[in-house]
């Protein structure tokens, strides 16, 4: 599994799929992770490792099927316009 930002999400999955990692797990949280109120990161952070916890205990073909096509456009904000 990864965790990455909003941002850079697209880039993780080639990155995956170009080391023959089609079905990683991907986890993604907003961007920008900084300048935020740390009582938001905090919430965050929680919200982030519950999920981390919850996909390190679910079954590898059950990530598989989940994750194997799921796709991470880039955010409307993030396109060059």
């Amino acid at each position: 599994m990864t965790v990455i930002s909003t941002a850079f999400a697209p880039l993780a999955r080639v990155t995956a799929e170009g080391v023959g990692r089609v079905a990683l797990p991907i986890v993604v949280v907003p961007h920008p992770v900084g300048d935020r109120d740390e009582s938001v990161v905090h919430g965050r952070g929680a919200e982030i490792a519950a999920l981390c916890a919850q996909l390190l205990t679910t079954p590898a073909a059950q990530l598989e099927r989940e994750f194997r096509s799921k796709q991470f456009p880039l955010p409307d904000a993030l396109m060059p316009r």
